[in-house]
């Protein structure tokens, strides 16, 4: 029913029958709310999503609790752009879509909480497949204000969708060709992509809340399907590359028709588990799920598999979504956003995938090409404060150039050291290592595996990342800052010991600042360059 043919009486009485009550015009404030949503929807189903979850309000201070919130949301979207890149990854959604009016709203106007932009507990995610664009079609609804061309798979439709998240139990969702503006009209292109540069980052925010997510694994809509046929198809949900993020223990079926079959037991007991991260237990490698993961999956853009990854790897702030970006780029920014210890993890697998590289962390190409270490991805304890790789300078967290990284080392700096990179060998083929420390002490290693090369002379430093991986690292200076010295370093190889023979030398805090090859030739600058953050933060 169009708002142009109703007015406040029609509209009251309309919504006493839909929710039960009796209001009459006659209640303070009520009028004014109801002549305030007619100007500003389309229709009635806009009037009803935007009234029905404050009905129970103060209809005296109801519009100026909501435009509060929108001022609110509209603050909170642009700070968290500010500096040209997200500075937090828990946003709230930007629309949701009410099952009950069947419209999508703005977040803000269904946000019953008067002081703070929080995500209530009611609204679910949907998780879906895309199918091939010959088998979906582009429609204009209601449901969005045909503000955008919706794609849908061919052969179902939103009316269909609807009721069976109504039977599940929802009541808002939210689902991405519905909430998320859509490619479709020309004159729209550049708002979308604004609105893309926080959207499409911030889309795994939504689905790691505790809440239901209702899957459907065949495409939007569509029947659920184990057979090994579908399953092959590259566009399945267990082969796209956005679901990572999107798996969840919390998970409904959706699209499912009854039958059972062993395809169907083997589906949810075998081939599921394995897409889900196991968020609960402590010990879950979340890197090795990413890089198995992510290596068997498909995706319309390279750039979608770098974002995919951030909420895996624990983003606490996230990089914008710059379609033009190239993929290598991309995966450069978004080093400097993940976790300190899912750095680490990077950085750990790196040394041990490629020990004669100098640089610190992988390129995307490299990263991309890691093989799995096995079936476990519950190992590699990382220890806290020891296992944390810090970005240097904040400042450049909006740029894709490359980072500069630095971690705190309490035990395992053995100091200034001259190695006998050929050593000899045991009876097993293993290398010995004999070298001498700065105060004279003798040391021998049994090594599996060395990498890099070494000068005699230089004064290297070997940095215990784990007991079976230790970095050999050439200092490029040193500076007292307070009481803390400060080592700037350069990675020259890797040593991975049989055994962990030689004691823990306690050194007191020490920080290592990490930087490339090419810095080296420009040392003083670099140490210019690079001098006050690290101040910074040493004082905070």
């Amino acid at each position: 029913m169009p708002c142009a043919a109703m007015n406040t009486s029609k509209s009251l009485k309309l919504l006493n029958d839909i929710l039960g009550t009796r209001y009459t015009l006659g209640k303070p404030g009520l009028e004014q709310c109801l002549d305030h949503f007619i100007r500003n929807s389309r229709d009635f189903g806009q009037v009803y999503g935007a009234l029905r979850c404050h009905w129970q309000s103060d209809f005296t201070r109801l519009l100026s609790d909501i435009a509060a919130k929108q001022k609110r949301e509209e603050v909170m979207q642009k700070n968290a752009l500010d500096g040209g890149y997200i500075s937090n990854s828990q946003v709230s959604p930007r629309r949701v879509w009410d099952l009950y009016s069947n419209r999508v709203l703005p977040f803000y106007a269904i946000d019953q909480n008067r002081n703070s932009l929080v995500i209530p507990d009611n609204i679910w995610t949907v998780s879906h497949s895309w199918v091939h664009e010959n088998a979906r079609i582009d429609v204009s609804t209601p449901i969005n204000d045909y503000k955008w061309p919706v794609p849908i798979p061919n052969n179902t439709t939103f009316d269909h969708i609807r009721v069976e998240l109504l039977n599940l139990g929802a009541e808002y969702v939210w689902l991405d060709v519905l909430c998320m503006r859509q490619r479709g009209r020309p004159e729209d292109e550049e708002q979308r992509k604004e609105e893309w540069k926080l959207d499409v980052p911030t889309i795994g925010s939504v689905y790691s809340l505790d809440r239901p997510c209702v899957t459907y694994f065949n495409g939007l809509g569509l029947p659920f399907d184990p057979s090994p046929q579908v399953l092959s198809s590259d566009r399945h949900w267990l082969k796209r590359v956005w679901t990572v993020q999107e798996a969840t223990d919390l998970w409904l079926p959706g699209g499912i028709t009854g039958a059972t079959s062993t395809d169907t037991q083997r589906f949810f007991r075998e081939l599921l588990p394995r897409s889900i991260p196991q968020n609960f237990l402590s010990s879950f490698d979340h890197l090795a799920f990413a890089v198995r993961a992510m290596q068997g999956r498909h995706c319309t853009a390279g750039l979608d598999r770098v974002h995919g990854l951030a909420y895996i790897l624990n983003c606490k702030t996230l990089p914008i979504y710059d379609e033009g970006m190239p993929t290598e780029l991309a995966w450069t920014a978004l080093l400097k956003h993940i976790g300190l210890d899912s750095r680490w993890r990077v950085a750990l697998r790196h040394a041990r995938r490629h020990p004669n590289d100098t640089s610190l962390l992988p390129s995307w190409k490299d990263f991309m090409q890691y093989e799995q270490e096995g079936n476990d991805i519950h190992s590699w304890y990382s220890v806290p404060g020891l296992s944390d790789l810090y970005l240097l300078d904040h400042l450049n967290l909006h740029t894709p150039e490359p980072g500069t990284y630095f971690h705190k080392v309490i035990a395992g700096l053995y100091g200034s050291i001259d190695i006998d990179r050929e050593g000899t060998k045991d009876s097993s083929g293993h290398k010995i290592l004999r070298f001498q420390d700065a105060i004279g002490a003798l040391y021998e290693i049994t090594a599996t595996k060395v990498g890099g090369t070494f000068l005699r002379g230089a004064a290297y430093l070997i940095l215990k990342f784990t007991s079976e991986v230790w970095l050999v690292v050439e200092v490029i200076g040193r500076r007292l800052m307070g009481e803390q010295m400060v080592q700037w370093v350069v990675k020259r190889g890797c040593i991975f010991p049989l055994l962990d023979p030689i004691p823990y030398r306690v050194w007191g805090n020490r920080w290592v600042v990490y930087v490339s090859e090419g810095e080296v030739r420009e040392k003083k600058s670099v140490f210019r360059r690079l001098h006050k953050p690290l101040e910074r933060y040493l004082l905070q």
